[in-house]
């Protein structure tokens, strides 16, 4: 414990921590960069934990660090630490950017030639505790636990500084059953070979602390050694040299001349505004969030901005081009309420009390007046909105939102400031600062909350011009007006519309499922022959490989995995593994689709999800609460769950179309695929005739037509040969012969790919048919693994992007038709491809028609777009 009066002194290894940093933010292995191509894993680990560490109360500081040279200890033993593999290039890069991090945060640095981080650390520590500090030592390297004290504490870190083990004398004693005091002495017996330290070869640690607890120390060991009987006697015997060595060599330093004074680790305030830059630089966003994350401040003046409490002033403010900020508390504006409407125009600024728009005309008119143009931020949100309030949201000429998804979708996952930050605009705060976050979310005063939504909508008016020529000098205007604001209308319809939940089909499927779900349970129970917790991956691990004996098919490392790759590698292995896959498919649909459906059903008896609209690096959509989307229909069980939602109105029914082969219709014309294309114009089966083009046959056997579909589909996502060899249980040399010859039939296909993945190189960016870009940053990078995932994602972009673009144009078109002839059908749900609709009774062959035409018209192809559609009473009898 630290005594109250006692100075508290941090020293932190920061070798150590910057290894768990880019190690430990290394995505799948692989370390991660920035747009420019910087990597910045180490980095970002690096802040994240320095900033949680700085937290609490502390005095003084130290960060120590290797000097990266040789050191005393390499004239002791020259081979000292041999054999180490040499720091990546993508990290070594990144510690000049840590070590100015520290600069920038004020925390002093050393490192010193001829001496290790440890040795600094070591001396340090030492100096503190003489001036009556407490120290609190960080790192992973166990070397460090020899500084323990009463008043030195080392804590061991794990996950970053979430996780630690705190080693005091007493809990020391505890772990290793030996004094503090003896650590050295244990690792003189042990060696350690990250050091390349022999030590006494085949002496552990159990051995070594019996040694310890019966002679004291290495010498008392030493002084004994003839008396120790056995082979351990012999060992130690003959290595007296060698763990005399080690210990000398393990022995961190406590008083060398070192050239850093305390008075020069006392606490200092970090700068904020060169650290608010770095962060801007690295892309940091979270990091920048938390530093700008500060509780508003009323700093406007009244002056700034106008109250309009009273429907006369209302109208005078009214006036077209207007920026327009709907600000809810809430998430889902589903349930929300309204909490006051932001108005920014050459007039001034304007925050308006929605308890008195009901009251002027003139307002509800110039919502739904197309000619008034109005800038906004998210207008689905808005039209939904606007739509419960029943008024109508019309005539939106921009939206910053989607803009900024267009110009770059990675830009807008943030909430507003988060966007704005993205044009350099920062007089704005954060939602979480005004509002809080989580259970402690609160409604501001009213002066905090309209300042915010002033703040807010200023910021609004002044982007605009700046996001539109961004659009025009990428030549993506067309992709914002003519598809993704028309695109707004049309899905906030169809949330406000909703879908209609059968709750009987509901409740039985929730007793089926139940039923199946304890069946497999007591079978599964059987065969292992006692009780235990299925959904634990550790008492699952712990009976399938432990007690049942089964193979492990992976390494084996601090547990068992039992994830769907080991499960499926051990499926004939035991009828207990079938049984498991089958017990975690239905608790998966239980969880998510039946009990977890029921929560998202509103009093209207329907699901309203919520289309993610500026989420996606495709241009696809999105949905959650519940996500419509994910249903999983590969199986009868899954499939079934879609028999819960029917037509709102018992006489009227659901039709559903669906583009067929929509992704390999775009290639065959992005590509120019002459054989495709006349394929296609023929109406014939595609992947019998790539079974045809690639085995060289007439006649194809199911088995040749299912591979040849396997190819044309993983083509279109840039498979590479070990996947398509996943995908179908062949060899990679099969597979790697199978994409050569699809390549030799279809040349223009390998042309168009590789002449994207050279535009990509140039140029950072890939692009759809209607200009819509993806950045893919990776394409340069040196890591082969990253380079080759984003060739494969560069390949697939402009083909899935393109089909994403198609089916929004298939939407704004139809949507405008069915209100242009007053159709009272409603469009309810898009599933990538696939579009439902509620079909009002007697209308059925006109929508059918229309839906048809509007799709199969989206785009001009040089091949035909065909869609497949049918009508039930359900969503599961339309499919």
């Amino acid at each position: 414990m630290v005594g109250d009066s006692m100075k508290r002194m941090i020293l932190v290894d920061g070798n150590s921590l910057m290894y768990r940093a880019y190690y430990g933010m290394s995505a799948g292995g692989n370390p991660t960069a920035n747009s420019k191509g910087l990597f910045t894993n180490a980095i970002y680990g690096f802040a994240r934990m320095m900033n949680n560490l700085i937290m609490g109360e502390y005095d003084s500081i130290l960060v120590a660090f290797d000097a990266g040279k040789k050191t005393f200890r390499h004239d002791i033993l020259g081979d000292y630490k041999a054999g180490r593999a040499p720091m990546p290039d993508e990290f070594r890069m990144q510690i000049s950017y840590i070590k100015e991090f520290l600069d920038i945060m004020r925390i002093k640095r050393w490192e010193q030639d001829l001496y290790e981080a440890d040795d600094i650390i070591g001396t340090m520590a030492k100096r503190a505790e003489d001036e009556g500090y407490h120290v609190d030592i960080y790192s992973s390297d166990k070397d460090l636990l020899q500084l323990i004290s009463n008043n030195t504490t080392v804590h061991m870190t794990k996950k970053g500084f979430s996780e630690l083990e705190d080693f005091t004398p007493e809990h020391f004693k505890e772990v290793y059953g030996i004094e503090y005091t003896e650590w050295v002495d244990l690792k003189a017996l042990m060696g350690d070979k990250s050091d390349n330290l022999a030590g006494v070869p085949g002496i552990g640690e159990k051995t070594g602390v019996k040694l310890l607890n019966t002679y004291g120390n290495l010498e008392g060991i030493l002084e004994h050694k003839d008396e120790i009987k056995g082979s351990v006697g012999e060992k130690i015997r003959g290595n007296v040299e060698s763990a005399t060595v080690c210990k000398k060599m393990a022995t961190i330093l406590r008083d060398f001349p070192i050239g850093v004074s305390l008075d020069e680790t006392k606490r200092k305030e970090c700068d904020k505004e060169r650290l608010i830059a770095f962060y801007q630089e690295l892309e940091f966003k979270s990091l920048l969030k938390e530093l700008t994350l500060e509780a508003p401040k009323v700093t406007m003046n009244v002056s700034e901005y106008e109250y309009i409490g009273n429907v006369s002033r209302l109208g005078e403010v009214l006036e077209p081009y207007s920026a327009m900020i709907f600000e809810t508390f809430e998430y889902n504006y589903h349930k929300s309420p309204l909490l006051a409407i932001g108005i920014k125009n050459s007039k001034g600024t304007f925050i308006v009390d929605p308890n008195i728009i009901f009251n002027s005309m003139d307002f509800m008119m110039f919502l739904a007046d197309k000619e008034n143009h109005k800038t906004i931020f998210d207008y689905k949100r808005a039209y939904v909105l606007c739509k419960r309030l029943g008024l109508e949201l019309l005539g939106i000429d921009f939206d910053l939102l989607l803009a900024t998804y267009i110009i770059n979708p990675s830009a807008a996952k943030e909430e507003f400031r988060g966007i704005a930050d993205f044009y350099g605009y920062s007089d704005v705060y954060y939602d979480e600062a005004v509002y809080g976050k989580g259970a402690k979310k609160f409604i501001p005063e009213k002066p905090v909350l309209y300042q915010h939504i002033a703040k807010k909508v200023n910021c609004l008016y002044e982007l605009k011009d700046e996001a539109l020529n961004r659009l025009k000098e990428k030549n993506q205007l067309d992709l914002l007006t003519e598809i993704e604001i028309p695109l707004s209308k049309v899905l906030g319809k169809m949330e406000f519309q909703g879908m209609k939940v059968d709750l009987e089909e509901l409740n039985r499927q929730e007793y089926n499922l139940s039923q199946d779900i304890n069946n497999l349970e007591a079978k599964i129970h059987e065969i292992a022959g006692h009780p235990f917790n299925i959904s634990s991956p550790k008492q699952l691990g712990t009976v399938l490989f432990d007690e049942m004996g089964l193979p492990y098919p992976k390494k084996k490392g601090q547990s068992y995995s039992t994830d769907i790759d080991v499960l499926e590698a051990i499926y004939e292995a035991s009828p207990i593994v079938p049984l498991i896959m089958e017990y975690r498919a239905k608790s998966k649909l239980m969880s998510t689709y039946v009990t977890g459906l029921r929560e998202m059903i509103y009093p209207d008896d329907k699901v309203h999800t919520i289309y993610q609209q500026a989420l996606t690096q495709t241009g696809r959509l999105s949905s959650i609460e519940p996500n419509l989307q994910n249903i999983p229909i590969r199986t009868e069980e899954g499939h079934k769950i879609r028999k819960m939602f029917i037509p709102e109105n018992k006489e009227n029914s659901l039709y559903s179309s669906d583009y067929s082969q929509v992704e390999l219709r775009v290639l065959a014309h992005m590509a120019n695929v002459s054989k495709l294309i006349e394929a296609f114009k023929n109406g014939e089966d595609i992947h019998t005739r790539t079974a045809q083009e690639v085995f060289g046959t007439k006649e194809v056997t199911p088995e040749e037509r299912r591979r040849a579909k396997a190819v044309n589909f993983g083509i279109v996502y840039g498979i590479s040969a070990f996947g398509l060899a996943q995908d179908l249980h062949i060899s990679n040399i099969m597979a790697q012969d199978f994409i050569k010859k699809y390549y030799e039939a279809y040349p223009e296909i390998k042309t168009f790919m590789d002449n994207t993945i050279e535009f990509c190189k140039e140029n950072g960016y890939v692009k759809t048919m209607k200009n819509r870009i993806r950045y893919i940053p990776d394409i340069n990078s040196k890591i082969y693994m990253q380079r080759e995932f984003a060739k494969r994602t560069a390949m697939n972009a402009p083909i899935q992007g393109s089909a994403a673009d198609i089916i929004k144009i298939a939407m704004v078109m139809i949507d405008k038709e069915m209100e242009e002839r007053n159709i009272k059908s409603k469009m309810l749900v898009q599933v990538h491809d696939e579009l439902v609709f509620e079909v009002s009774k007697g209308e059925e062959e006109i929508l059918a028609e229309l839906v048809r035409r509007n799709m199969e018209s989206a785009v001009k192809l040089n091949v035909p777009l065909i869609v497949d559609d049918s009508f039930g009473k359900d969503w599961y009898e339309v499919k």
